[in-house]
């Protein structure tokens, strides 16, 4: 940075300011121009420039512009001399309430902007992640989803290996999701053992029967044999002998056999929940799965979700039955709810207005967890709404209907 080099004269203005009061300084009396006192009637004036100087002189006499003038002759004072060889030495005597009149003329010379300068280096403007980078944090940050198989195995008693079965009356709040956790087994193998063909079937007072062990039940068919269901389903013959305490081989056309570890058929599946995952809200998407301008950095992102423009205030609702893994507020988010769901799927609410499910809360599709809003990183009100398969995002138009 270049500073400015004052003259001599400048820095005894700038001396004679300082050892004024602050006061005077401040308010501005110094630089009001003052009416000129009376002359008495002995002239001390000096005398007029054009009578006294010579032909060859300039009207501006060098000696002038420099303050060297001196019309009463007098030598200059010991202190005078002293100050113009060293004219900032006085200012380390200067009390503290001049300090900031001296910054004001250090700025003049360019030492403000150095400060400036200094001061915006320090502290760096500070940015948002991204809403992917933000996505992938929260998700992370969630508990691991329960598992039916514990690390410690030798803590569990061991697997049964004959089938039994206990009953369980629905109460109030009950999900499919939230029963086949509280038995530790899958959902599928209660849809199985009580013959449900929907979710509706799922109600206050119903009876299901609920087996001890992960499985599901076939009916024999005609031509039909124990090693054709055994290799159909991938399960041992001895297995599935022993669950249902078969004393032969020999079974019987329509009779209802269980067999352990095996899964229902995705198409039955799909037939029981129906439309597996609901709109939360009903409006416009403004900014649809996939490759985007980030509308505040400007740049060409991915969008692991897709936005929908509501009101402020509009009730959303849960895609699908689950449980609130997580809750809370985010700096890009806003306020957000995460629900778990089966199968490994997991959904994503942003920028609401209001929470209205609790952490740890089982939840019925289409049960209202929310209210719209516009809190976090956002442009207006709109749903951030993501689904997640096993950890991914997935484009959630291809799951809701």
């Amino acid at each position: 940075m270049k500073f400015v080099d004052h003259s001599e004269n400048s820095v005894l203005e700038a001396d004679k300011i300082l050892n004024k009061p602050l006061v005077s300084v401040l308010s501005g009396e110094d630089f009001i121009q003052k009416t000129p006192p009376k002359k008495s009637k002995k002239d001390h004036s000096i005398p007029s420039m054009q009578k006294q100087r010579p032909a060859s002189q300039p009207f501006f006499s060098p000696s002038i512009v420099k303050g060297n003038y001196n019309p009463s002759g007098e030598k200059p004072s010991n202190d005078l001399q002293q100050s113009h060889r060293n004219p900032f030495k006085n200012l380390i005597k200067l009390p503290r309430r001049i300090l900031l009149l001296i910054a004001v003329l250090l700025t003049t010379s360019g030492a403000g902007v150095l400060a400036a300068s200094l001061i915006s280096h320090s502290h760096p403007s500070i940015s948002l992640p991204d809403e992917n980078s933000a996505q992938e944090a929260l998700m992370a940050m969630l508990e691991p989803e329960p598992s039916s198989t514990p690390a410690d195995e030798s803590t569990l008693p061991p697997i049964p290996s004959l089938l039994a079965e206990k009953t369980y009356t629905i109460r109030r709040g009950d999900t499919l999701q939230t029963i086949a956790s509280r038995f530790g087994i899958r959902e599928d193998t209660i849809i199985s053992a009580n013959n449900l063909s929907s979710k509706s079937q799922i109600q206050v007072g119903k009876t299901l029967k609920i087996p001890n062990m992960n499985g599901v039940y076939h009916s024999v068919k005609k031509n039909e044999s124990l090693s054709s269901i055994s290799r159909a389903y991938g399960v041992d013959m001895t297995r599935i002998a022993d669950a249902n305490n078969m004393s032969s081989a020999t079974i019987r056309i329509g009779e209802r056999i269980f067999i352990p570890n095996a899964k229902l058929n995705a198409s039955v599946l799909r037939n029981f929940y129906g439309e597996t995952f609901i709109w939360p809200v009903r409006g416009q998407i403004s900014s649809p799965f996939g490759y985007r301008i980030n509308p505040f950095s400007g740049q060409r992102t991915f969008h692991a979700a897709i936005d929908i423009v509501v009101n402020r205030g509009t009730a959303v609702k849960a895609t699908r039955e689950g449980k609130v893994a997580d809750k809370g507020y985010n700096a890009v988010f806003g306020n957000y709810v995460i629900i778990r769901h089966a199968d490994g799927y997991q959904s994503l609410y942003a920028h609401l207005d209001s929470i209205l499910a609790q952490k740890g809360a089982s939840v019925n599709q289409g049960e209202t967890i929310g209210r719209s809003g516009n809190t976090g990183q956002s442009t207006g009100p709109h749903l951030h709404f993501a689904i997640f398969r096993n950890g991914q995002a997935v484009d959630p138009r291809q799951y809701v209907k």
